[in-house]
């Protein structure tokens, strides 16, 4: 059960207690679990201890990819959600690459490919027919109003933005962007609103910075955000500029981009809105969370656990990639429920509904900051979880299509 209030307050004298134990018995680890196990009151002072102790193997480790993409390494892997729809953009320089991208691409590509390049008027009739040369997909211009495939790659016509909306394209003259019309920022930022985490967005060799708004934009929305290594890009300023500005998963030569995409793509079957919806129970109460846990399961939800920490929510949210949070506010770990929240949030776009007994000023307000999708008070009727799921999943469905 959770600690009174009044052991809470006391958890800095509590850390104390924990931290002489740990000094006069760290050589021998099984003698601090008993010695805290063996004091009363035992159960804030065990739990309190193996809590830091975990904290301090997991801050021990090397962080994780996806956090330290921005810096001296990118994500060796990602998590495949369903990730039908491609988005490759790149100016000059990029039509090899483009190329060397096409020829690694089976007829069987379970997605469709759409291209935007930047290039003058001599060139608009050719592209399509040069790039069909290079891939075993069913190349061409893409057409306004038409419905697209798997197995097709789309080609942006000259002077024409590619928009992507509800399984449609669109040709529209608008303004250019960027000086230029295709424009690459235009398809990425039209694929990232309307599908969201199916997308994969890649931005090639190129001399200007469009391109890099659009794949910030599909990161943000749980796509996966792939560069071409600018030390092999022929012109590398348009890939230096998304490698300065977005959280990238992957940064790779043009050789090793096309059987990426192959391993990434998949079709949308695993996506949200397919099968029961899953949902990941964060509450450190295991009495609430299993009965929860119970509850939701009879109404046709798919619990994949339940976990009391924000640590062990955030690595179970990046592996299994649940379509709903229920996050608990107080939890056993070092993070809030609030910090935990953000973090899924803007890592992965996973819709959260706060469940807690809190409702004084100051928690709304710490709520309000984070992009809250419901809010539930304890103790809750089932009825009131499931409009809170049913609501949250509705709206996020919403903001995908």
């Amino acid at each position: 059960m959770r600690p009174s209030y009044t052991a809470r307050t006391d958890r800095a004298a509590c850390e104390d207690s924990v931290a002489a134990m740990r000094a006069r018995y760290d050589s021998n680890r099984d003698q601090v679990y008993r010695k805290a196990s063996s004091r009363q009151p035992s159960c804030m002072c065990y739990q309190y201890s193996r809590a830091r102790r975990k904290r301090q193997r997991r801050l021990s480790r090397p962080a994780h990819p996806l956090v330290i993409a921005r810096g001296s390494g990118y994500a060796d892997q990602v998590h495949t959600v369903g990730r039908d729809i491609i988005v490759l953009g790149g100016s000059a320089g990029a039509v090899r690459a483009i190329q060397t991208v096409l020829r690694d691409l089976p007829r069987t590509l379970p997605a469709c490919l759409f291209i935007t390049l930047h290039r003058g008027v001599g060139a608009q009739d050719a592209l399509p027919r040069i790039l069909a040369k290079s891939t075993q997909l069913i190349t061409g211009p893409a057409q306004d109003g038409h419905r697209f495939q798997a197995g097709h790659a789309y080609v942006a016509p000259f002077d024409r933005h590619l928009v992507l909306e509800n399984g449609v394209m669109h040709l529209e003259p608008s303004p250019k962007e960027h000086h230029w019309r295709p424009s690459i920022d235009v398809l990425f930022k039209s694929a990232a609103v309307t599908y969201g985490r199916r997308v994969i967005g890649v931005l090639l060799s190129g001399m200007a910075s469009d391109g890099t708004a659009g794949l910030w934009q599909i990161k943000k929305r749980g796509g996966v955000a792939i560069v071409q290594d600018p030390a092999d890009a022929q012109y590398a300023v348009m890939p230096n500029s998304a490698v300065a500005n977005v959280v990238l998963d992957f940064v790779l030569p043009a050789s090793d981009i096309g059987a990426k995409l192959v391993e990434l793509s998949a079709p949308p079957s695993g996506d949200a809105g397919i099968g029961s919806p899953r949902i990941l129970i964060v509450e450190d109460e295991s009495v609430i969370a299993t009965n929860l846990q119970r509850s939701l399961t009879q109404m046709a939800y798919d619990v994949i656990d339940w976990v009391p920490t924000g640590e062990a929510a955030i690595e179970l949210a990046e592996r299994e990639r649940p379509d709903l949070v229920l996050m608990d506010i107080h939890l056993a770990g070092a993070l809030s429920g609030i910090d935990t929240a953000r973090w899924i949030w803007e890592r992965l776009q996973i819709p959260i509904v706060y469940c807690t007994v809190h409702t004084d000023l100051e928690t709304l307000r710490a709520v309000q900051t984070t992009e809250s999708y419901g809010y539930v008070v304890k103790p809750f009727q089932s009825g009131a979880v499931r409009a809170a799921i049913q609501l949250a999943l509705a709206r996020r469905e919403k903001e995908l299509r």
